[in-house]
C-alpha cells in the first residue's frame, strides 16, 4: 500500500521538476543563477528573432540587464521579463533611449504612471523613429483633451495606454454628441470610476461614426 502510495509522489515530483525547466528556459538558456526572477518561460523564434544578442547572452548578463529594465520603469524584475516578451528588443535598446523615451511620455502624461504606460506598450513606444512616435502620442493626447475638456486624460490613457497609438476620433466624435461639455468636467469631479467608465464607452462608441456614416450613404441611395 506504502509503495502504490509513493507513485502519485514521485509523478507529482517529476512534473514539478519538469516545470521548473520549463521556466528556466529562455533567455540565457537554463540555469539556477536566474530562478531568483521566478524563471524567464520559454522563448519564441519570433522572440529571439527580434533579439538575436540578447538571445545569445549568459543568464548572468539577462539577469542584469531585466535589473536596469526593471530599475528603469519601475517594477518588479518579474514585471520586467514580461515586458521583454512583448518587445524583447527592449533588452538590447540603451538606457539612454528607454531614459528619454519615458521622460517625454511624463512630459505629455504628468499626472499618469508613465512607467505603466511604457510597460503595457513597450513596442509601440520604442520600435520606431523617437521623434515621430512621440509626435504622434502628444496628438493624440492633444486631441483627447480638446475633444473630452475637464477630463483626466492621465487617468484615462494610464487606463487605456492603446489609445494613443489608435484613431479614436469617432468614438470621441460620438460622446460628444451625448454628452455636453459640463457633464465631462461634472463627472470627472463627482464619480472616481469616471475614467474607467469613459475607457469603456470611448471603445464601445469608436467606429460607431463610420458605421453610421455608411448607414447613410445607403439610405440615400
Amino acid at each position: 500500500r506504502a509503495a502504490s502510495d509513493a507513485n502519485p509522489a514521485d509523478a507529482s515530483a517529476d512534473e514539478a521538476d519538469d516545470r521548473r525547466d520549463e521556466l528556466l528556459s529562455g533567455w540565457g538558456g537554463n540555469s539556477d543563477g536566474i530562478s531568483f526572477y521566478g524563471g524567464y518561460g520559454a522563448i519564441t523564434p519570433v522572440e529571439a528573432s527580434e533579439a538575436r544578442d540578447a538571445a545569445g547572452w549568459t543568464p548572468a548578463k539577462v539577469a542584469e540587464r531585466i535589473n536596469d529594465v526593471s530599475a528603469l520603469l519601475i517594477c518588479t524584475p518579474g514585471d520586467a521579463v514580461a515586458c521583454a516578451h512583448r518587445f524583447p528588443a527592449i533588452l538590447e535598446t540603451p538606457q539612454s533611449v528607454l531614459a528619454a523615451r519615458m521622460a517625454s511620455l511624463k512630459e505629455l502624461l504628468p499626472r499618469a504612471d508613465a512607467a505603466l504606460i511604457f510597460r503595457a506598450e513597450p513596442r509601440l513606444l520604442l520600435a520606431g523613429d523617437g521623434d515621430i512616435i512621440m509626435e504622434n502620442v502628444r496628438r493624440s493626447v492633444e486631441a483627447i483633451k480638446r475633444d473630452l475638456p475637464g477630463i483626466n486624460a492621465d487617468k484615462l490613457l494610464e487606463l487605456e495606454p492603446r489609445m494613443l497609438f489608435e484613431d479614436i476620433s469617432s468614438g470621441l466624435e460620438a460622446l460628444r454628441e451625448l454628452w455636453p461639455e459640463e457633464a465631462f468636467r461634472q463627472s470627472d469631479a463627482d464619480n472616481p470610476f469616471f475614467a474607467e467608465e469613459l475607457a469603456l464607452a470611448i471603445k464601445a462608441l469608436n467606429g460607431k461614426g463610420t458605421e453610421n456614416q455608411g448607414d447613410r450613404r445607403r439610405s440615400d441611395k
